[in-house]
Order: structure tokens, then C-alpha cells, then sequence
């Protein structure tokens, strides 16, 4: 299976579609409380046991989020160049 992106359907996660709505949301936000567990973790892996945990998470953060808004000024940048290229 190695190099397959797609696993095969014997291994794939069961579907949730026959859920009721709020069930999903509830899903939901085990998965994100899971993912931020997660990150915690690391962290406190990353920084010891006697590490400022909150200050590490803020730091993280803030790099994390930094990157998706330097992109969106990339593009805007480059589609403002484009269009001033061609005249609109």
C-alpha cells in the first residue's frame, strides 16, 4: 500500500452520512477537542515539563496563522498586477 493516496475500501473510515445533522456537529467538535489535544501534546513533548504551555500554544498560533494571511496578500497582490496588466 505504500505510495497509494486513496486506501482501500476494507480500510476506510465508516461513513456518516446516515447521522443526523447534530450528531455530526458533535462529531465535529470531538475531532477539533482531539486536533487541539493533539498540538498540546507536542508541545508540552517540544518544551518540557516545566515549559509555559499557553505561552508555547500563542507562539504556535501566530506562526500557524501567519502563513495562510502572507498567501492571501500574495494572491491579492498578484491579481491586483494582473489586472492593472490588462486593463481592468
Amino acid at each position: 500500500m505504500p505510495g497509494r493516496l486513496i486506501p482501500p475500501p476494507d480500510l476506510a473510515p465508516p461513513s456518516i452520512r446516515h447521522l443526523p445533522f447534530d450528531k455530526k456537529i458533535e462529531l465535529w467538535y470531538e475531532l477539533i477537542d482531539e486536533a487541539e489535544a493533539l498540538v498540546l501534546s507536542g508541545l508540552r513533548a517540544k518544551i518540557g515539563p516545566d515549559g509555559d504551555l499557553q505561552t508555547a500554544y500563542r507562539e504556535w498560533y501566530a506562526r500557524k496563522m501567519d502563513s495562510p494571511d502572507r498567501f492571501a496578500v500574495a494572491l491579492a497582490e498578484n491579481l491586483s498586477r494582473r489586472e492593472a496588466r490588462h486593463g481592468g
